[in-house]
């Protein structure tokens, strides 16, 4: 806002002074036009870091340069080119930095503004424009919609990386780091498409700590949480290429691989129980953390995202009943 205040007001300072020197004005007005355009931004900037609302502080600003734009353009009573761009400029300027309500409240100020003046003034009309302040306008044309045009691109941009940035905490355990419930089933839905259009195959693998209900029973949840980033740790590591680690709840993990075979998730899921078997963090190395890891592959025949999991989530559960610490694959 600082540095938009300061270019425009020293834009609008160039055609205004060429207007009141042209109507031989008194050197208060030049005075008054001087501190408008070289004192009220940083006054305004000053105000608005000190304020405990300081949105709230510039959108009054705002207003109150709209009125300010009113009252200058009755001084120089209605020069026509001026007018017209310093009116217009003021106008949109406010409407993309606070919509309708914001341009309504500026329009009416700058309107308030201008009538008031233009009445005390008694009336005056000097549409003519000479060719100094033609020139003396056009850099405000230019230059301040091009410096206009900027900030919107940036602030377009900011919006854009911190739209990125939501969607990516929406989709991620923010304990874990890792994929949460909702990414993975779009990552899955997704795969699921692309399997209807080829004939590969890719593998869902549903992965349980074993006995972590216990281990956190005893040990405490400090312990169990630390298990858990370590297993979290593991999967980013040995999925990193191509797959999509992500919790499902609790001590329950899921990894997308694409374009993988059931051998080749059954390699993987080796690698995994093998790393996990190196994690300590229990008092005393007391207990090994062992995984039971259920897999199973689809093709386009699978029918739907519920349909995939269940199948992994099956394979886990024969797993489990064949005593943990193993691997079962479809």
């Amino acid at each position: 806002m600082y540095f938009m205040r300061m270019l425009g007001t020293f834009l609008c300072f160039l055609p205004i002074l060429s207007v009141l020197l042209e109507q031989q004005r008194a050197t208060y007005w030049l005075a008054l036009l001087g501190i408008n355009a070289f004192i009220w931004p940083t006054a305004a900037y000053l105000r608005a870091a000190r304020s405990v609302t300081p949105k709230k502080r510039e959108h009054q600003h705002l207003v109150l340069d709209a009125a300010a734009g009113g009252f200058w353009i009755a001084v120089t009573g209605l020069c026509a080119l001026p007018s017209v761009v310093i009116a217009t400029i003021l106008v949109c300027d406010r409407l993309s930095a606070g919509g309708l309500k914001l341009m309504r409240k500026a329009l009416l100020a700058l309107i308030a503004g201008f009538l008031v003046t233009w009445l005390a003034q008694g009336m005056p009309f000097h549409p003519q424009v000479s060719e100094t302040t033609l020139y003396a306008t056009l850099p405000l044309i230019a230059i301040y919609i091009l410096a206009l045009s900027l900030l919107s691109h940036s602030i377009s941009r900011q919006l854009s990386r911190k739209t990125r940035e939501l969607e990516r905490i929406a989709m991620t355990d923010p304990f874990l780091d890792i994929a949460n419930r909702r990414l993975l089933e779009l990552r899955i839905h997704t795969e699921l498409d692309k399997l209807t259009a080829s004939c590969h195959s890719s593998a869902l693998m549903f992965i349980d700590i074993d006995n972590f209900k216990e281990a956190n029973d005893r040990y405490g949840h400090k312990a169990g949480d630390t298990l858990l980033v370590a297993v979290s740790a593991i999967l980013r590591q040995v999925t990193r290429h191509n797959g999509t680690p992500a919790r499902l709840g609790g001590d329950e993990f899921v990894v997308l691989l694409p374009n993988t075979s059931v051998e080749e998730a059954s390699a993987v899921a080796r690698q995994i129980m093998d790393e996990a078997a190196q994690v300590r963090v229990f008092p005393d190395n007391a207990l090994n953390c062992t995984l039971s890891i259920g897999i199973a592959c689809a093709t386009a025949q699978m029918a739907s995202v519920n349909d995939w999991l269940k199948a992994a989530d099956d394979a886990l559960y024969n797993a489990k009943r064949d005593g943990k610490n193993r691997i079962f694959a479809y």
